[in-house]
């Protein structure tokens, strides 16, 4: 009899194993993968575990203002930032309770944006937004049954939300790349942005001057603080800069006051607007968040106070910390897009791809490229493609800027080989209502870059992390101004 029950409970628990793996893997594809903030809970739970020094958590706030490629590129800090958009102090507790149990970093930087708030926000989108990412855990047990009750649902929905698949399974039928492969895995939760919006300075509140808080925002901020306390995890409070009202900063001096009180450094940097040189005319992408320009100067003040008063590794170089090297390449390479995209005549743009350092270009002369005569030679000049080359026509490729193939002509097939993949290079000549065509291709990933019929095409890819840095082309028969393929 006890064998056969012990043989039941094998089959039991290996019964358990395989349905917990096969719910493992349906809700990893089928879950959201943006929540609207940082790096996200997918590449979180991904990254070897220690390896965030430091983590930044909080709304919008904390994503749109910590720039990880400056933080790492001058400083040498292993950041991540875990966080949600429009992110209440409830959650920002949640959050930091999950990430010291899996990554033990050693300071958390809470954005303080939610103490300025009336309250926490018990809504199905919050809920949705912040839970559905968490892996199964105790914290997620106890985040879900905190906000099922704060919104009064009853036992039932809460297991429904515990479940994630009643909630994500309708998802099937809008399941697309992403949610079967990471294309950018070394996210770290900063993706920035290079909009710029004008406004007025914000009236200056004296720090001395406070508005109380509300008393559940003044509850979480306690319960931030003695968690951290708890597991020894170094605290920092950060105000993001931001077009906020007088009672919003007298708040904000509340909170001050209350880190003053329990020793936690808080850097209100809308107080050190001036300090650090931002210009509120030209750092901010919205009233809410700033841009790329006003993330650099937050970042780089606030990467020396965490130098200077934490002693932490300079991570750079040490095996490990390679996704932390590639964030720094992807944030670099969308700078090199926008610069590529600001250029609008052919013979400058054509000039700029030829500086470029550390990129894979593509260039090919399709169709009747000659049309307008030696228009934008000069720019092809400065890449490096001598007069006889041009006449002949064909494909190159530049690494680094230097030509590494050249297909010459108008008919070719070759296959360039890249990190983990190939480029396909392709033309043919056919006819078509007694008129003589090219038949051009730059197929990567499926996908064919050469969108243009008569001029040139153009891709710019960084083999290294597999990012498009820009797909271009010049139509000669419109004029010579650099086009892009609309999606």
């Amino acid at each position: 009899m006890k064998k056969i029950k012990w043989k039941n409970w094998g089959k039991i628990i290996l019964f358990t194993g395989i349905v917990g793996v096969i719910m493992s893997g349906v809700t990893g594809i089928l879950n959201y993968k943006d929540t609207g903030g940082g790096g996200g809970w997918q590449r979180f739970y991904a990254m070897p575990e220690k390896t965030a020094d430091v983590m930044f958590f909080g709304s919008s706030h904390a994503h749109c203002t910590i720039d990880h490629g400056l933080l790492w590129d001058e400083y040498g800090i292993a950041g991540y930032t875990l966080s949600a958009g429009s992110q209440r102090l409830d959650g920002t507790y949640y959050f930091l309770k999950e990430a010291i149990s899996v990554q033990q970093p050693k300071v958390a930087v809470v954005e303080v944006w939610g103490s300025v708030l009336p309250g926490m926000e018990y809504t199905e989108e919050a809920l949705y937004r912040n839970a559905l990412g968490m892996r199964w855990s105790k914290n997620l047990f106890e985040y879900v049954a905190y906000m099922t009750k704060g919104m009064g649902k009853d036992d039932a929905y809460r297991n429904r939300v515990l479940c994630k698949l009643p909630i994500i399974h309708t998802r099937y039928r809008e399941l697309g790349r992403e949610d079967f492969e990471d294309e950018i895995p070394y996210l770290r939760g900063y993706r920035g942005s290079f909009d710029i919006q004008a406004f007025e300075k914000p009236e200056v509140i004296p720090e001395s001057d406070t508005l109380s808080l509300d008393p559940l925002c003044e509850e979480y901020l306690y319960k931030i603080i003695r968690l951290a306390e708890e597991n020894n995890t170094q605290l920092v409070f950060v105000a993001a800069p931001y077009i906020l009202s007088s009672d919003e900063q007298r708040r904000l001096n509340r909170t001050a006051e209350i880190a003053r009180q329990e020793n936690i450094p808080m850097i209100d940097y809308n107080i050190l607007a001036d300090e650090i040189g931002l210009d509120y005319m030209a750092d901010f992408r919205d009233s809410d968040h700033v841009n790329n320009s006003g993330a650099a100067k937050v970042t780089a003040h606030l990467g020396n106070f965490l130098k200077e008063t934490y002693q932490l590794p300079d991570r750079r170089g040490q095996k490990g910390y390679e996704d932390w090297d590639k964030n720094s390449r992807y944030l670099k390479n969308k700078l090199v897009s926008k610069q590529l995209q600001d250029v609008a005549e052919a013979n400058e743009y054509l000039s700029v791809l030829g500086a470029l350092e550390g990129q894979t270009v593509v260039l090919s002369l399709t169709g009747n490229y000659m049309a307008a005569g030696d228009a934008y030679y000069e720019g092809l000049a400065a890449m490096g493609i001598c007069y006889e080359d041009y006449v002949k026509g064909g494909t190159w490729v530049f690494e680094d800027g230097v030509p590494s193939l050249y297909l010459p002509g108008k008919e070719y097939n070759r296959c360039y080989q890249i990190n983990g993949s190939e480029i396909h290079l392709e033309s043919e000549i056919y006819e078509e209502n007694e008129e003589e065509k090219q038949k051009n291709e730059i197929m990567l990933n499926g996908k064919n870059y050469s969108f243009i019929e008569n001029g040139i095409n153009v891709l710019v890819y960084d083999q290294t992390i597999n990012q498009i840095v820009d797909h271009a082309g010049v139509d000669i028969y419109i004029n010579f101004d650099v086009i892009r393929e609309k999606e």
